[in-house]
């Protein structure tokens, strides 16, 4: 069980400094080399784990994503109320996203818009999100009689994870100074301007 874990650990460290140095240096100027030695592992481990460097690449696009801890929270979520389970969904993408900045370069840089494989990964993790967050919108619109049009669950989560994206660029590139709330209130006043619409949401009891 231990030479497991040890193996798990040592696999988990190579992706967590590809995803760096690949975010800071660009994946053709970072060497297997250079993965091997900041990580401290032989340079043949990452080739035995991964096979190649395009191929670390590609695990690091996959492991790192939003969709992983989306479907690690995504039983929690089915339990709470529409509101709360769509704000705790935001909450948490926020939270994914202060904590891998460097997987947000990784993806946006120039290198990877160019690379076809990368972007047709990318925006398949994209559509699955969608989809995950779609169904959990449409199962409880669907169960209180609302009936939407096809693939409006859809467009609302794609709407509330680009906000928040947003929402995150701008505050990581100003500070607090372009936002005077605080990350749940903002996440919970945008659930509810989704949910319940601009004049509604303003009215709504409760709404900071």
């Amino acid at each position: 069980m231990a030479g497991k874990d040890g193996n798990h650990s040592k696999k988990q460290r190579i992706l967590e400094t590809a995803l760096k140095l690949f975010s800071q240096k660009g994946f053709h100027a970072t060497t297997t080399k250079e993965i091997a030695s900041e990580c401290g592992v032989a340079e043949g481990l990452i080739f035995y784990y991964f096979g190649d460097k395009r191929k670390l690449l590609l695990e690091v696009v996959t492991h790192f994503t939003f969709f992983m801890r989306i479907q690690e929270a995504e039983e929690q979520w089915a339990k709470l109320p529409l509101e709360e389970a769509l704000a705790q969904y935001g909450l948490r993408y926020l939270r994914f996203l202060n904590e891998h900045i460097d997987y947000l370069r990784l993806i946006w840089s120039p290198d990877m818009i160019r690379d076809e494989t990368v972007s047709r990964e990318v925006l398949h993790l994209i559509e699955n999100i969608g989809a995950v967050g779609g169904t959990m919108i449409g199962r409880r619109l669907a169960g209180a009689g609302d009936r939407q049009g096809e693939g409006t669950p859809e467009i609302a989560m794609t709407m509330l994870t680009s906000s928040i994206l947003v929402y995150f660029m701008l505050q990581s590139r100003y500070g607090r100074s372009v936002q005077t709330l605080d990350d749940e209130a903002y996440v919970r006043r945008l659930v509810r301007l989704l949910l319940y619409g601009l004049v509604e949401s303003g009215g709504k009891p409760g709404a900071e």
